[in-house]
């Protein structure tokens, strides 16, 4: 059971569903039936797609140190296993959004990310940095899915939700690279660090981590009931906001050595923050 959870990369897929409820939140307060059949509908799609993603990529994960433990390159599944397991999650989380919603766009939304994660950004990111594109939608797309099956509503709030996601998805990207940067020197895949040096890099994700920080602060403005909940709520959203940004302007701005996976951790950690606390008041504040 350990190796089935490992290939469907569940810590990384739970992020996901959180982020399809987060948007659905959003979109309509209620935690409703529907709400929540999305957000495990979604979570069990990208455990699918993580599955087939790596029975896609064996091969390459048991060429780098990162990833050669992992159930496939050690022999912990076969193959085959991994291809029913795949198939299996895709249908049953697809069954369970569409069992959950009465809006046929929401699946399809879900079906066309599964063929843009799986069927583009993975091969390409193998001949190209620029996978990276595909790839920051991909991770912006549960979100959005999420607001659809909330009932949708207000257009500049979607814009926010996936403006949000594509940011984070880029240092998300650049962070796992500088962590295991000479891993992916002796891979053959083509990576940012083959053409720009780590000091430019580090620069680009202060500027990228600005603009996150920015978007995150957007979302304290928008308009919310005007009681102390809320008001506790914004100013947890701008200082976790504003905590991230001077938080990798010290470590990578400031210091001559940066702990990546510090940095992954936080960068990570605020995005969950950021939607606990925003979700956390649309359920209490409809109360």
């Amino acid at each position: 059971m350990t190796a089935r959870l490992q290939l469907a990369k569940v810590p990384l897929c739970l992020l996901i569903g959180c982020a399809a409820l987060f948007g659905a939140l959003l979109a309509s307060p209620v935690l409703s039936q529907r709400t929540l059949l999305v957000s495990v509908g979604i979570f069990i799609v990208a455990m699918g797609a993580a599955s087939l993603n790596s029975l896609q990529e064996h091969q390459l994960d048991g060429r780098m140190t990162r990833t050669r433990n992992r159930p496939l390159p050690t022999g912990r599944l076969t193959l085959r296993q991994a291809g029913w397991q795949a198939i299996l999650l895709l249908s049953a989380g697809l069954l369970i959004i569409a069992a959950g919603t009465e809006e046929l766009v929401v699946v399809g939304v879900t079906a066309g990310a599964v063929v843009l994660y799986n069927g583009i950004y993975t091969p390409l990111k193998q001949i190209s940095v620029l996978a990276i594109i595909p790839g920051a939608l991909c991770g912006a797309l549960p979100a959005y899915i999420g607001w659809l099956a909330g009932g949708g509503g207000n257009a500049t709030t979607a814009i926010l939700i996936v403006t949000l996601f594509i940011l984070w998805q880029v240092p998300h990207f650049w962070l796992v690279l500088l962590s295991y940067r000479e891993d992916y020197a002796d891979s053959s895949l083509p990576n940012f660090l083959s053409q720009l040096h780590e000091n430019t890099l580090k620069r680009l994700m202060i500027t990228w981590i600005g603009a996150l920080s920015f978007t995150m602060l957007i979302f304290a403005v928008l308009p919310y009931p005007p009681d102390r909940l809320w008001t506790a709520i914004r100013y947890g959203v701008i200082a976790n906001g504003l905590f991230l940004s001077a938080f990798f302007f010290y470590w990578l701005g400031m210091r001559n050595t940066a702990n990546y996976r510090l940095l992954f951790i936080v960068l990570n950690g605020a995005l969950l923050l950021h939607m606990v606390l925003l979700s956390a008041g649309r359920i209490i504040g409809s109360e």
